[in-house]
């Protein structure tokens, strides 16, 4: 994922590294913009990278479809359930403004409503594990 003008580096627990622009980001989340502020001025970006490193505890395929619920591309849900399951409590937990609502337009778009009995309760553990109390129900 690198987007044009891009001045950061966002890195993923599993070391994947999504090259954005700052401003995009900050002005999707203040969160993220705290936490990019206090990385670059304490020092731990990387300096000796091209472009600042900031580190994020999620993983990269997670971060990789955050990032396109921001930017102007195709959006994209992650592979499994469990993955999309943990997606929208990631953009919750960055006071995304608009990327709650526009995931959860995807995964009602996307995905059919299980049919059997193990594949709805299995969804349904997930909502209560990620606290997606609307996801539940």
């Amino acid at each position: 994922f690198d987007y044009p003008g891009a001045d950061i580096i966002l890195s993923s627990r599993d070391c994947h590294h999504f090259q954005v622009p700052r401003t995009s980001i900050v002005s999707n989340s203040s969160i993220l913009g705290e936490l990019i502020q206090r990385t670059l001025d304490s020092g731990d970006a990387n300096a000796g990278a091209s472009l600042p490193v900031v580190q994020l505890p999620e993983s990269g395929e997670i971060l990789h479809c955050l990032l396109t619920f921001i930017f102007p591309i195709t959006p994209l849900l992650p592979s499994t359930h469990e993955n999309i399951m943990e997606l929208l409590p990631v953009a919750q937990k960055y006071q995304m403004r608009t990327a709650p609502t526009h995931i959860r337009g995807s995964v009602s778009l996307q995905n059919s409503l299980p049919t059997g009995l193990q594949p709805a309760l299995h969804i349904y553990a997930l909502a209560q594990k990620y606290g997606l109390r609307q996801e539940a129900l």
